[in-house]
């Protein structure tokens, strides 16, 4: 759902559920209802716009350690957990958190079981959100927003930009809460709003009602904020608060299910423990909500009977619930995966297909541009894997020819093309005002590296392709030593591509440097080379064109060669965060355009 269709269709749901028309009871004053769904609107776009400019102030900030926390995230459970809390308090949603987790496993970064722990993590991170909801400093939020705005306008580097972008989402977040409590004031005297909510003392229906607000709008936040600002007027009691957002903790798994749509078992799995982990959490304490009402009441300072902050106790219980979820359940993780994987059981792996897909790059993933950057880096990995392979299936036709061979090579040219296509698309997607300009540096880097290895593949599935099947159809082969000379060659350059690949995938500035360090070897060789077939030339026709398709293929050998050569450049220039060469620039932004 499109973002600025929430805050309306929040607004509304909100308004027929809590505002019935009553003015037929001749005891009731009518409400303004039009200025009431002005500011409920208003503020719940300003809430939420506020809550989007921290979230993706923080996620470019964070940057380079949101991925260091995303590898990290298989260690084991407990690290899991952890890294889960510290991307959603990064992030500031835990349903971004559980879109990544359920990409991450869909593409095969990450255990299906592992998932379920990070996922427990990120119901923590997400109690970070609360307590910041229930802070009330609407007075003062002008300021965070006047600072907030100078910062952006006035800084000259895009860290400091970044900091007051959060300081002012902060402060429209709070403005917004502000108007958002003027709005419902009025509903303090209003007698039908006050029985509605007095029916909320139901815990069940006060959690079917929060979960399917949540589910609609598809934001726990929103929730979360209306809650708050209903408690803070004295039209929430604790325990109805309490009901309300553990029906926000079901609600908000709808995220996860909708993302699963068109992806493998694992993901459905992955959203389903989600599902299992909060309804499970629910269940437990639904029993014991008197005795959280009573430990929440104990632990929240400065409580009196005249200072009673209820918004406060709410973001306290929300703490203690899903805090004590996890301690309960990271435990048990083993035995409910495998309770999961019985209910959905693996699907039969099709035979591999010939032409290479995208196996990373999901479009889901750009709300989280920094942990997306780890994908388009394993992409192009496997897109690496995949052309080294064609590489190694033109060295053999290169040595022994068939047209059998030469036809399943020319097939394989498609599916790079397209593996290339997705990563341009993927990039193109990617939000660069929310990268920091090291990020951007490597984004265009990496995509560099995809150019060159989709040149490499047309090189060996398309020109490779033609030339050999040239020397088929004249029926006159070069001799076996020239053969053996160029298969040398190309072995090399082969070599030397594998090498930039494994430069590139770790980031190995010293494998890199040797790539660049074999151009002397690789020199004399393609001299020696060209020499014995300049040596062969013999006086027919037939002769000549053999001649000139042996030098065609020596030099497509010699491309194939500087083409290792620039990826083991932008390895380089990755690892000291250099922009890449005008002409590769040039070529990822064409493409990028393009898209």
């Amino acid at each position: 759902m499109p973002a600025f269709v929430k805050p309306i269709l929040a607004s509304a749901i909100l308004l027929l559920l809590t505002i019935p028309v009553a003015r037929a009871a001749e005891d009731v004053a009518p409400l303004e209802t039009w200025s009431m769904l002005v500011g409920l609107v208003g503020g719940l776009a300003l809430f939420l716009y506020g809550m989007d400019h921290l979230a993706g102030a923080l996620k470019t900030l964070a940057g380079a350690r949101l991925r260091r926390v995303l590898s990290g995230m298989t260690r084991n459970r407990v690290w899991a957990a952890v890294s889960g809390a510290v991307i959603t308090g990064l992030v500031q949603s835990s349903s971004v958190t559980t879109v990544l987790v359920v990409g991450f496993v869909s593409a095969g970064l990450m255990p299906f079981a592992q998932s379920i722990a990070v996922i427990m993590g990120a119901n923590m991170g997400s109690t970070l959100t609360a307590q910041i909801i229930a802070f009330r400093v609407d007075a003062i939020a002008p300021l965070f927003i006047a600072v907030g705005f100078a910062m952006t306008m006035l800084a000259d580097r895009k860290r400091f930009s970044l900091i007051g972008k959060a300081v002012l989402g902060m402060g429209m977040l709070f403005f917004g809460m502000g108007m958002m409590s003027d709005a419902m004031e009025p509903l303090r005297t209003y007698a039908p709003f006050i029985d509605l909510m007095s029916q909320m003392s139901n815990p069940f229906l006060a959690l079917l009602v929060a979960a399917a607000f949540t589910a609609l709008v598809q934001s726990s936040a929103a929730t979360m904020g209306i809650v708050i600002v209903l408690a803070g007027q004295g039209l929430v009691p604790l325990e109805s608060g309490i009901a309300l957002i553990f029906g926000a903790n079901i609600g908000t798994c709808v995220t996860a299910l909708l993302v699963t749509i068109g992806k493998n078992r694992d993901a459905l799995r992955t959203a389903l423990g989600h599902i299992l982990f909060n309804v499970v959490g629910v269940v437990i304490w639904l029993p014991f909500i008197d005795q959280l009402v009573r430990l929440v009441e104990v632990i929240t300072t400065g409580r009196t009977p005249e200072s009673t902050d209820v918004a406060r106790e709410i973001a306290n219980a929300h703490t203690i619930f899903n805090v004590a979820n996890v301690i309960l359940m990271i435990g048990f993780i083993p035995w409910i995966a495998r309770l999961i994987e019985k209910l959905v059981p693996a699907e039969v792996e099709p035979e591999p297909r010939l032409s290479p897909e995208p196996k990373y790059v999901m479009h889901e993933l750009t709300v989280a541009p920094a942990a997306a950057l780890s994908l388009l880096r394993n992409e192009v990995v496997h897109m690496g894997d995949v052309v080294i392979d064609v590489v190694r299936r033109g060295r053999e036709n290169l040595r022994n020819p068939t047209r059998a061979k030469l036809e399943k090579l020319g097939e394989l040219d498609d599916g790079v093309d397209s593996l290339q296509d997705a990563i341009a698309l993927f990039a193109a997607k990617l939000p660069r005002a929310e990268l920091l300009p090291s990020d951007v540096n490597r984004m265009q880097n990496e995509l560099a590296v995809s150019n060159h290895l989709e040149a490499v593949g047309d090189l060996i599935s398309e020109e490779m392709v033609k030339l050999v099947g040239e020397w088929l159809d004249i029926r006159h082969m070069p001799s076996a030593e020239s053969r053996q000379k160029m298969a040398e060659l190309y072995e090399i350059a082969e070599d030397c591509l594998k090498q930039s690949m494994t430069a590139f995938t770790a980031e190995d500035i010293e494998a890199a440097n040797h790539v660049l360090g074999r151009k002397a070897e690789f020199a004399t060789k393609l001299e020696a080379t060209l020499r014995k077939v300049s040596d062969e030339i013999g006086p027919r026709d037939i002769d000549i064109r053999r001649y000139r398709i042996e030098v065609a293929m020596v030099e497509r050998v010699n491309r194939l060669y500087e083409r290792a050569r620039r990826i083991a450049h932008a390895t380089i220039a990755i690892k000291n965060q250099e922009e890449p060469a005008p002409d590769e620039q040039n070529a990822a932004s064409t493409i990028a355009d393009a898209m």
